[in-house]
């Protein structure tokens, strides 16, 4: 797919390959959602360097990444309400992917381990090990939904890389861990925060984790990219639009075989109710799918008149709306969900335009789906009484 090629079988060992090089290679081809050719890169360099934990980190962290995009929760929408993920995400995980997943963490920590031995206060070993429980927090909480279990994770993350800054104030890399975990705590419910507090669990407040994200960001070494999506979801939920999508634009601009970026950017558009600006950019993504341009075709269309049905909809352009949600239950590659929810809002906007008989047929359409029940439920209720606007 992209021009970089990291296949392990091309690598005859280290004495043949830039280290840097490879790893390079294999971060951009990570955020630019090449997963295949990341973990390749990876895996050669855990091979030819077995003893550096920082190379098992990156191969832990690649398939992490994987394994929530393919639960459909690598995505602004996942992490901008009350609760992770949307109706299409999923929770399973294959066993195989989580084994490879936790045995690629434990060997990074043994490494870890094995430097700190030598000598306790290796700022590396200790920053690595912080990153494997960082890893292993993320996917906890990501792919698992078990938030206690990731907050013990988080705050072993926390306090390593506490002790990191505190050997050297200049490790701007550590800020990140530290800034997520002070932000995650001050923004969960008082009641919620309380408890955590019970089992050692309590932070400096959501400022001071911004602005430790936004130094990481600024100044870090290999975090910077990483601390600036995480900067993305925090400034929506804040409110800080207009920060988001600079963010947004940046992170595009480097990495543009990403399409999570411009969803991203659209989304954040609607959320400003700058809906002509949101629809553009969902065409300009759409534009791309079609024409199999930067990588986009790994993205599904129904996916994106889905997002362009509901951002017409709350611009008020029903007929566009029409148009756009047509397209999603006549699309192959949409979801159950998708395809319902279309066909709800096709049925209600046909009756609030009086037009019952198309209506009903939405309806009646939504029955056949192994979609949410809740959708089917609505349908027969507006089946028996027509939706009024």
């Amino acid at each position: 797919m992209f021009a970089i090629v990291l296949a392990c079988g091309r690598y005859t060992g280290a004495a043949s390959a830039d280290p840097k090089q490879i790893y390079d290679q294999s971060t951009d081809a990570l955020y630019n959602l090449d997963f295949n050719t990341a973990q390749h890169g990876y895996e050669a360099l855990t091979h030819d360097y077995p003893d550096n934990p920082d190379y098992w980190n990156a191969l832990a962290s690649s398939i992490w990444l994987k394994i929530t995009f393919d639960q459909q929760k690598l995505n602004l929408e996942s992490f901008s309400g009350s609760s992770l993920g949307t109706k299409d995400s999923h929770d399973a995980v294959n066993p195989d992917d989580e084994k490879r997943l936790r045995d690629t963490v434990a060997t990074a920590i043994a490494k870890a381990d094995a430097m700190l031995k030598k000598n306790p206060k290796d700022i590396r070993a200790l920053y690595a090990k912080g990153i494997s429980n960082a890893t292993l927090a993320s996917f906890e909480a990501t792919a698992k939904r078990s938030y206690m279990g990731a907050a013990g994770k988080a705050k072993t993350a926390r306090d390593l890389h506490q002790q990191v800054l505190k050997l050297d104030p200049t490790f701007d890399d550590a800020r990140m861990s530290v800034g997520a975990y002070n932000y995650v705590v001050g923004v969960v419910p008082p009641l919620l925060q309380l408890a955590l507090r019970f089992v050692g669990v309590h932070g400096e407040g959501k400022d001071v984790g911004i602005e430790q994200l936004e130094t990481a960001a600024a100044k870090g070494k290999t975090v910077s990219t990483d601390a600036r999506m995480i900067l993305v979801v925090i400034y929506n939920r804040e409110k800080q639009y207009d920060q988001s999508l600079r963010l947004d634009n940046e992170l595009h601009a480097k990495y543009p075989h990403n399409f999570l970026f411009e969803l991203a950017k659209a989304s954040t558009y609607a959320k400003m109710k700058k809906f002509d600006e949101a629809v553009r950019v969902y065409e300009q993504v759409l534009a791309k799918v079609q024409a199999k341009k930067d990588g986009y075709e790994r993205l599904r269309q129904a996916r994106v008149y889905y997002a362009l049905g509901n951002t017409s909809i709350e611009g008020h352009d029903f007929e566009k709306a029409i148009d756009d949600f047509t397209h999603v239950v006549s699309a192959n590659d949409g979801t159950a969900n998708e395809k319902g929810n279309a066909y709800l809002w096709l049925g209600k906007l046909y009756d609030s335009k009086g037009d019952r008989s198309r209506a009903i047929q939405q309806y009646d359409a939504i029955q056949g789906l192994n979609c949410d029940d809740d959708l089917k439920d609505q349908a027969l209720r507006y089946k028996r009484t027509p939706y009024k606007s």
